[in-house]
């Protein structure tokens, strides 16, 4: 079997939706090395694949086929470089938004499309592969959806600017709790610290796959435009998504099973020229309890 390379993008959304390209490289015979920062994090979801930390780009040159996740890094910058140079010719990049990097081999993501799909079709145009999103995905022992009034609500991410406000999921959870749910909040242990001592349920988690296991048996999931709300819809798990990015949430939605998204009703500007980003530190007022509400009971109906 010949061998491939996949490097990712650093969060942990990015591993599971790129994991379709591992997919679609090991059913074409490339046996996939996945690369990511996370890779101890994200490896016991995926039995059967290896995965490793990032090396020095000189020793990715044994490997027939390099497919890289364009994130903008140095590292994709220097392999841009060493491709134009002729030294990295088995490289191509998918291109989550335009860059005059590309090149004939690429592909570029539509926009108008959720990743994981565009995922699909691009190694339909790479590898000549039937599209799919399966992405291996191992699946937990429990039941699925044991409890189905459970809602898993993610209140944080990688970027604080893409967070809904920590009242807002308060009060949301207090909603969810008079129609009958069971809203239960999931953190990282480094961010416990700010939502404990609020009279919710806040359950500890040692791993990832602790996480996936308890998503899994849960209803639904509600989050930020973050990495858990792709694997619950990777789990089956209907999803609910906020985000203040009508254009980047299009794009990076959950597309494994069926969700919806709440963002701003019209885009907000952001004021450059004075210092003054509107839209990334106002637009959750934009986005009331009330509307994200009303969108989760039209998900579960």
């Amino acid at each position: 079997m010949t061998s491939s390379a996949l490097l990712c993008a650093s969060g942990i959304g990015d591993g599971l939706l790129m994991m379709i390209v591992a997919r679609h490289l090991k059913k074409c015979g490339l046996d996939p090395t996945i690369f990511h920062d996370h890779a101890e994090t994200l490896s016991p979801l995926f039995e059967g694949y290896l995965f490793k930390k990032h090396v020095p780009l000189d020793k990715l040159k044994t490997f027939k086929t390099i497919i890289v996740q364009n994130d903008n890094s140095k590292r994709a910058w220097d392999l841009f470089d060493m491709r134009n140079q002729g030294k990295m010719d088995q490289v191509r990049f998918i291109f989550p938004t335009p860059s005059k990097n590309f090149k004939e081999g690429d592909f570029l993501c539509n926009p108008k499309a959720p990743l994981a799909s565009n995922l699909a079709h691009a190694c339909s145009a790479l590898l000549g592969s039937h599209p799919s999103k399966d992405n291996d995905l191992t699946i937990p022992n429990g039941k699925h959806q044991k409890h189905p009034k459970r809602v898993v609500i993610h209140p944080t991410s990688n970027d604080p600017k893409r967070n809904w406000k920590k009242e807002q999921f308060l009060a949301l959870a207090q909603k969810l709790k008079e129609k009958g749910f069971v809203p239960t909040f999931c953190v990282s242990p480094s961010e416990r610290g700010e939502w404990e001592g609020l009279g919710i349920d806040l359950p500890q988690f040692e791993s990832l796959k602790e996480v996936a296991s308890f998503i899994y048996e849960s209803g639904y999931f509600i989050g930020n435009d973050s990495g858990l709300g792709h694997l619950a819809s990777n789990l089956g798990i209907k999803t609910l998504t906020i985000s203040g990015n009508p254009k980047r949430v299009r794009l990076w939605r959950p597309d494994w099973t069926l969700g919806k998204v709440v963002t701003l009703p019209f885009p907000l500007p952001n004021f450059k020229g004075i210092h003054f980003r509107f839209r990334e530190n106002q637009w959750q007022t934009f986005v009331p309890v009330r509307k994200v509400f009303k969108a989760f009971m039209e998900l579960v109906k």
